[in-house]
């Protein structure tokens, strides 16, 4: 009987040893291939699944040594021997990667695999908005990463639409990585915009994440272009506070850009120039339009509003504190009245006068003159002399040192001048 109990006992201790004994995982990592700037392909095998089943496996992946599941991962399915994809990766970067598999007994990382991912595009962040008040807002972002190519254009897109691009609106921030801010103006009162961050160097335009944000209260107009400009009530009238820059006329047909391949002496259509010939200065200071723009009847000023008149200028010249018999006078240099200081940008009427110059036609491409200087602005009420050929306008800071005539004037088809729309 004795020897029959330590049979039993050591058969025991056998069977207890063999019972349900389980381990880590054992994974292999395979090679990294079809490398790009932002992809990559690897994989793994499960050689042992460590006596329980396997409930995730993967790779993981990071751009320091060691990488784990708290790093980037994907999650693979079927069987022992796996691919994945890597994406989202940073151009001119070296990564880390392992294969890994999850039991019940824990987490096993196959060996450790590095590459580096080609150069490509840029990276970059998109910082959200700040300052939102009327009419502007800040945004900006963060390149953190060149992509493997100097950065020639950094800054930032916005618009009413979602996945806003370098065509839509946009503000440039100079060059090279790093973090930028920059204000994004005119925005349209109380309405939805979309934000993004862009980085562009030798492979092409990168985006950072889009941003959402709801612009200020504030009274604007919109263009057949969708420029926004903001308006001011001034007495009884309601002036653009921003020079136009509309490319089109009010019924979508084109306005001719008359920085190309145009005979400004000898045309006789509409056209338009850019403030001292530079095409940068649209976005701030509008553009230049010529005599027979202002003559077509399709009209260039939003739906609702209309170029000044004479009269219109000449209500709100009396309205600033001009008398009426100065307001009447028909005079140049050195001009009429001294309250011309109040209609610059910086006055106290509002309206915001600025000093994009003027063009003249002396030849088949024009002159600029008094850019940063003078602004010059259509009326259209045609010259009294000669109602075909010569039309009005106003000038201010012209040829006083203390800014305060304004001038009155009718000049002919040899001017090109800025335009502010008044609300019919």
């Amino acid at each position: 009987m004795k020897h029959c109990l330590l049979i039993f006992m050591a058969f025991m201790v056998v069977t207890g040893c063999k019972k349900d004994k389980k381990s880590l995982a054992v994974v292999t990592t395979t090679n990294v291939t079809s490398i790009t700037g932002t992809n990559a392909q690897t994989g793994g095998t499960i050689n042992d699944d460590g006596g329980s089943g396997i409930t995730q496996r993967g790779v993981c992946w990071a751009d320091h040594a060691g990488p784990s599941i708290t790093d980037s991962i994907t999650k693979e399915s079927g069987s022992n021997t796996f691919t994945s994809s890597l994406s989202g990766l940073n151009a001119k970067t070296t990564y880390y990667v392992r294969a890994y598999a999850v039991n019940a007994s824990g987490t096993a990382y196959g060996n450790e695999v590095s590459f580096s991912t080609a150069a490509g595009l840029p990276t970059v962040t998109t910082t959200t908005p700040t300052d939102i008040v009327a009419l502007s807002a800040k945004s900006g972002g963060n390149i953190t990463n060149d992509g493997g190519a100097s950065i020639t254009e950094r800054g930032t897109v916005f618009a009413t639409t979602a996945n806003p691009t370098t065509a839509n609106f946009k503000v440039a921030a100079g060059t090279g990585t790093g973090s930028f801010t920059v204000s994004m103006s005119p925005l349209a009162s109380q309405t939805t915009y979309y934000v993004r961050a862009y980085a562009i160097n030798n492979y092409g335009t990168s985006y950072g994440k889009q941003v959402q944000f709801n612009s200020a209260s504030a009274n604007t107009v919109t263009d057949v272009d969708g420029n926004v400009y903001p308006y001011a009530t001034i007495g009884a009238q309601n002036w653009m506070t921003r020079n136009l820059k509309v490319t089109k006329y009010k019924n979508g047909d084109p306005i001719t850009n008359g920085m190309t391949n145009f005979n400004w002496e000898t045309s006789k259509i509409g056209a338009y120039a850019f403030p001292n010939a530079n095409v940068n200065k649209k976005d701030t200071l509008g553009l230049l339009y010529s005599f027979y723009a202002i003559k077509d009847t399709r009209g260039v000023c939003p739906t609702g509003w209309h170029i000044p008149t004479d009269n219109d200028w000449k209500v709100l010249e009396v309205n600033q504190g001009m008398t009426q018999i100065v307001a009447d006078q028909t005079q140049d240099y050195p001009g009429r009245g001294t309250i011309g200081a109040k209609f610059l940008e910086g006055g106290t009427s509002g309206l915001e006068i600025q000093k994009a110059g003027y063009g003249y036609i002396g030849g088949p491409t024009p002159d600029y003159y008094g850019y940063n200087e003078q602004g010059g602005y259509w009326n259209s009420t045609p010259g009294s002399s000669d109602p075909v050929n010569t039309i009005g306008w106003r000038g201010f800071n012209f040829g006083d040192p203390d800014h305060g005539p304004i001038i009155r004037g009718v000049v002919d088809n040899t001017y090109i001048l800025s335009i502010r729309c008044i609300k019919d």
